[in-house]
């Protein structure tokens, strides 16, 4: 009788056949042996398929092809076919090193089973590594306190399966890139996550990343969490205030980064009311002054 896996590895993927054999490569290449991967195809139109059919070779994969219903859907539905004691979710442009399961495993017997448990990142950009917001925190355990001002795990954290207190992903697509802080600050509510202090995955930051969508169909979205917010938590009005300021923080920087500077504006003002004195300052003044005059006076302060 074949032993069961003690990780479920769930891929969500669509149309990302230049980048999966990757990804799911050095999930195969883990030191750690016992697991599983499901590739979650969210209704792909490009060659997925065919680029995933060798990896099938291998009797821990598992492709499972589904109707486009978004990244939150694609997840649960692979969660709801996972069998291991732990799911992991990495996205199909990403990857881990080989280690990562190992120390994983390893943490999860030390703290004794906690329900989420994750390790630190780097992003890569055209082959430069950059460290994520997560590099200076010490390994310990966190809550809800850190998702008031965003999410510094990505999808890149682990969950015990038999946890009867875990909310599952929101599958409404009007939320898609966004729904892993949801999940977060949801299932932080009532439980924390373990931080382990090693870098052991790669996110592959690339122009055709989610996260890189165009400006205003980011704003969009992060816009419509403040309704969802007053229905889903349950917040202090200071901790509520925190959020929305993050959010308009984060509409304020995306509208920066796109030129529009009137609306980055817009959005650094109404974030000043409930930012920090010194973050709100800055943002400010970055807003004001515009892409091209931040760029220059960085040239000027590398030379």
């Amino acid at each position: 009788m074949q032993q069961a896996p003690f990780f479920s590895v769930v891929i969500p993927t669509y149309n990302r056949a230049d980048f999966i054999t990757a990804t799911v490569q050095s999930v195969l290449a883990q030191q750690f042996a016992g697991l599983e991967v499901l590739i979650v195809d969210d209704g792909s139109t490009d060659a997925t398929a065919q680029v995933v059919q060798p990896l099938l070779a291998d009797a821990r994969v598992q492709y499972l092809p589904k109707q486009n219903a978004e990244r939150g859907a694609a997840r649960n539905y692979g969660f709801a076919r996972a069998t291991g004691e732990y799911v992991l979710f990495l996205d199909s442009d990403d990857l881990w090193l080989p280690h990562y399961l190992t120390v994983l495993h390893q943490e999860i017997e030390q703290q004794q089973q906690p329900n989420f448990i994750a390790c630190k990142f780097v992003l890569d950009r055209g082959g430069r590594q950059v460290s994520s917001d997560l590099a200076p925190l010490p390994a310990g355990r966190y809550g809800l306190p850190l998702f008031l001002h965003g999410n510094p795990l990505a999808c890149n954290f682990a969950v015990r399966r038999q946890n009867p207190q875990l909310i599952l992903f929101e599958e409404d697509r009007q939320y898609a890139s966004v729904e892993d802080w949801m999940f977060l600050l949801q299932n932080m509510q009532q439980d924390q996550f373990y931080l382990v202090d090693d870098v052991a995955i790669v996110m592959n930051d690339h122009d055709a990343r989610s996260m890189r969508a165009d400006h205003r169909t980011m704003t969009s979205r992060w816009l419509k969490l403040p309704q969802w917010i007053d229905a889903h938590l349950q917040l202090s009005v200071a901790q509520r205030r925190q959020l929305l300021g993050h959010i308009y923080y984060l509409c304020a920087i995306h509208a920066y980064a796109a030129g529009a500077r009137e609306e980055s504006l817009q959005f650094a003002w109404k974030a000043a009311g409930v930012l920090p004195k010194s973050k709100a300052a800055i943002l400010l003044l970055r807003c004001l002054a515009g892409v091209s005059a931040v760029d220059a006076v960085k040239k000027l302060v590398v030379r």
